[in-house]
């Protein structure tokens, strides 16, 4: 996004320069894949409808008080946008053919923010795996450690988010290329 920023637009940026083509010929270079992106959407749509209830659940039951819940909500928060982005946009975009120059400008903050998601994911993974060892292995400290451990690790998953968002060079899709 720090390029957008820069340069004011996504297609100011040297290398996505779109200019040379219109829309409609843009078009005529992509691949539609139906038979990839239905089933991609739908699983998309699927997987959002099952994590309401499951969110729901942690919680109504006050589950979420418990300082791992904390980490796998934020995880759950995290994942339900990675889906958007690996399912519910790349399913319309493999069944109308897309390449970047038809939507450049969503294309790439889409594709900064499915690196962001994915970043997010793996970093909550990492410290939900850390919170879950000093559980077991400092137990006498652990009620001490565990709380300031998931706010701590709730805060260096949005830092990080930021950071990714911002300064990392984003995916683009491209149905030439599947993805």
């Amino acid at each position: 996004m720090n390029r957008i920023i820069q340069y004011g637009s996504v297609e100011a940026i040297p290398f996505f320069n779109c200019s040379r083509k219109t829309f409609v010929e843009w078009e005529l270079t992509g691949v539609k894949r139906p038979v990839l992106g239905w089933p991609v959407l739908i699983f998309g749509v699927f997987v959002e409808i099952l994590y309401i209830p499951i969110l729901y659940i942690i919680v109504k039951t006050g589950l979420i008080k418990n300082p791992c819940y904390k980490i796998i909500m934020l995880l759950a928060v995290v994942d339900m946008n990675a889906t958007v982005c690996s399912c519910l946009i790349t399913g319309p975009f493999f069944i109308i053919g897309s390449v970047f120059c038809m939507y450049p400008m969503f294309t790439y903050v889409a594709g900064g923010y499915t690196m962001t998601t994915w970043a997010m994911a793996c970093m909550a993974t990492i410290f939900l795996f850390i919170n879950r060892i000093v559980s077991i292995g400092l137990r006498k400290q652990t009620d001490f450690i565990k709380k300031k451990l998931a706010y701590f690790s709730i805060l260096i998953v949005l830092i990080y988010g930021f950071y990714m968002i911002m300064f990392v060079t984003p995916i683009l899709f491209n149905s030439n290329v599947m993805g």
